[in-house]
């Protein structure tokens, strides 16, 4: 007798679906970071190779994703697993981008546990996105990381400044 799935013809595997969704459900996670992002003229981009950077020197596995080209729904399918939330935005109007506000609302509605968190992004004379971001983090139930706040565009010295700080973040250095 055939299943319903097969029918449709979609063949699933009931017990590697079961086994991810138990990980998921059960707040499991990969030692491994997530760096969400969008930016303006690409200094958050900047900032975010710099952390890319520092965790990868940890040997712990990177996935960049910019918020204007990677669908959210692809995003929060790798958040269900990993442990290092990134999440950076340039203040635009005194707050982040409406894609890392959107993003964010979406994350708070799946309230994550067991993860680390931490703001980034670049501004010009207000600064206000990255305190937003980390207050939605926090909000989510994440244990911080020191936020990173950068203005205008950062230089070579700065972005190796970020890069050997987050080197010594004793939450990276812990998880190893």
């Amino acid at each position: 007798m055939l299943r319903a799935t097969e029918l449709s013809g979609v063949r699933t595997e009931r017990p590697l679906w079961k086994n991810k969704y138990k990980k998921w459900a059960s707040n499991q996670v990969d030692n491994k970071c997530l760096i969400i992002y969008d930016t303006m003229w690409k200094s958050t981009e900047m900032i975010a190779d710099s952390i890319q950077e520092a965790f990868e020197s940890h040997g712990i596995p990177v996935k960049m994703a910019n918020l204007r080209h990677d669908h959210i729904s692809d995003i929060v399918a790798d958040v269900l697993t990993t442990r290092f939330i990134c999440v950076g935005s340039p203040t635009l109007n005194s707050n982040m981008l409406p894609t890392v506000s959107g993003f964010l609302t979406y994350l708070k509605g799946l309230s994550p546990k067991n993860r680390i968190g931490l703001a980034f992004g670049s501004y010009g004379w207000g600064g206000q996105s990255v305190g937003h971001v980390d207050d939605a983090l926090k909000e989510c139930g994440f244990k911080m990381m020191e936020p990173i706040k950068v203005q205008y565009i950062p230089d070579e010295a700065q972005l190796q400044e970020i890069c050997n700080k987050l080197k010594q973040e004793t939450m990276i250095t812990q998880a190893i």
